[in-house]
């Protein structure tokens, strides 16, 4: 009996890629307008001159103007275009309870049922295999795993620690057989190669502290200015490691990359994984010395884990999370940025605040998010009758150093400049990892305080203050004022 329920709830869960979207609306008031349609209708809905249609068990809905704003890109949506998509529901589960999809997006587009369903058995749980994760951090979904290092540990140390990393999945996580995994590299200008994982490790070693944030950190500060699409981060989807490996340069010198990159079109590195997540870096950064890109294969001086890109993952130093892609299989070189939802897609494009709809503008002419803006965030705060204790972190893109965070505690009617602390001996132009940050301020009311931080970047970027000009479709890259109380 649980097993017939767990596994019912799984599918139930399963509705991102394909829908973007979760079931629980399917519960939904009968009535005598209800329409019915066959298979065969269905199936000729399936472009958007006739309309995209698809079923989930014996529902059926019009997608043809959600499809365009389908987080997981139009490419993946369209798979299930005219059809089922029960059995890619079965794989993309992380939208299980969101009331503002179940009401506000799935609800709209149900047109009718299908009148000759037949009940099919499920595919087997793809995620029976993913790895234990800690109990104590903050699960927003479990298929695929998406969870943030606890806020409450989260400045223990400052090289966060493995169990307590955050998680961003996008499926679920691959099994390796160590013996047969071999990294292809390929594409122009350059020599075809393949490499076990022993044979990278002959390579020179090069050890990089940097810290990863992904691009939805702190999404939902930007939800109270209007529903963005995707998880409802805090500020914990960000955490810092000492990686080991080699030098992706040192990877594509040895595969002979040409010199005359203009020449041969050579633009973009493209990485894919094992699970099918495919991005690109500009060649720029891949080929820099001191852009610190790595192939990696220690995490924090141990093995990578599974649940953490083993046996190689990318490390681009500097850049969104999404761009430090786990268990890469293939690395290419192009002239062109990845063409797939997680590069060239909606997923990790910033768009202006005035765009509603993803309609209205063309995302592949916009820019691909890599470097991210300077961020702050109030980790802790201590109040007694004479002060307030305060202390958080900072971090900036593209390994600009922190150089100044300022506190107040008075809804910015005055400022502080706070202690920088671990971090802070960064090279201002190679920091790649965040800084720790503390500061002790006189009590000056006995009103609760409304207490803010912003930072200030080596490129003197500042945060800015939070309106409704913050806000954009995906809710990426929020940086404005972090406040509390």
């Amino acid at each position: 009996m649980f097993r017939r329920l767990f596994t019912r709830r799984n599918i139930f869960l399963a509705s991102a890629a394909i829908g973007g979207t979760s079931m629980a609306s399917f519960f939904y008031k009968n009535n005598s307008d209800v329409k019915y349609f066959s298979k065969n209708d269905l199936k000729i809905h399936n472009n958007k001159k006739d309309g995209i249609w698809v079923s989930y068990k014996d529902d059926v809905y019009d997608i043809t103007n959600f499809v365009d704003n389908h987080p997981g890109g139009v490419d993946k949506i369209m798979l299930a275009a005219g059809g089922s998509v029960d059995k890619y529901w079965n794989i993309y589960r992380q939208h299980l309870n969101n009331e503002f999809i179940d009401n506000e997006i799935l609800k709209p587009m149900k047109i009718g049922k299908l009148k000759d369903y037949v009940e099919e058995v499920s595919e087997e749980n793809p995620y029976k295999n993913d790895p234990e994760r800690d109990t104590t951090l903050k699960f927003h979904n479990y298929f695929p795993c998406n969870a943030e290092t606890p806020t409450d540990s989260i400045m223990d140390n400052w090289i966060t620690p493995n169990n307590l990393w955050y998680i961003r999945n996008h499926h679920p996580v691959p099994m390796v057989n160590k013996d047969k995994y071999k990294l292809k590299i390929s594409g122009v200008g350059i020599n075809e190669n393949q490499f076990t994982l022993d044979q990278i490790k002959k390579f020179p070693k090069k050890e990089v502290v940097t810290t990863i944030q992904c691009g939805g950190n702190r999404r939902d500060g930007l939800n109270k200015f209007g529903k963005t699409s995707g998880i409802p981060w805090g500020f914990g989807a960000i955490s810092t490691a000492k990686w080991g490996g080699v030098l992706l340069k040192d990877l594509l010198d040895n595969c002979n990359i040409t010199k005359e990159l203009d020449k041969n079109n050579i633009n973009h590195i493209h990485v894919e994984a094992l699970e099918s997540v495919k991005i690109s870096i500009p060649v720029e950064k891949a080929l820099n010395p001191f852009g610190d890109v790595i192939i990696a294969y220690e995490m924090n001086g141990e093995e990578i884990s599974r649940e953490h890109g083993y046996p190689l993952r990318l490390i681009v130093p500097g850049y969104v999370g999404i761009r430090n892609l786990k268990w890469i299989e293939k690395i290419t070189t192009s002239s062109d940025e990845a063409d797939s939802p997680w590069q060239s897609g909606i997923s990790y494009k910033g768009m202006p605040h005035y765009i509603k709809d993803a309609k209205d503008i063309s995302i592949k002419k916009l820019v691909s998010i890599n470097e991210q803006p300077v961020q702050s965030v109030i980790v802790e705060d201590t109040i007694n009758d004479k002060e307030i204790s305060i202390k958080g972190f900072a971090w900036s893109g593209g390994g600009r150093g922190i150089i100044r965070v300022d506190v107040s505690a008075d809804n910015g009617e005055t400022w502080h400049m706070a202690n920088l602390k671990e971090g802070s001996e960064q090279k201002m132009n190679k920091a790649w990892a965040w800084t720790f940050w503390d500061i002790t301020i006189p009590k000056t009311s006995d009103t609760p305080p409304k207490i803010i931080c912003k930072a200030t970047d080596a490129s003197f970027n500042i945060q800015p203050e939070p309106n409704k000009l913050s806000w954009n479709l995906r809710g990426l890259n929020n940086n404005t004022w972090h406040i509390i109380h």
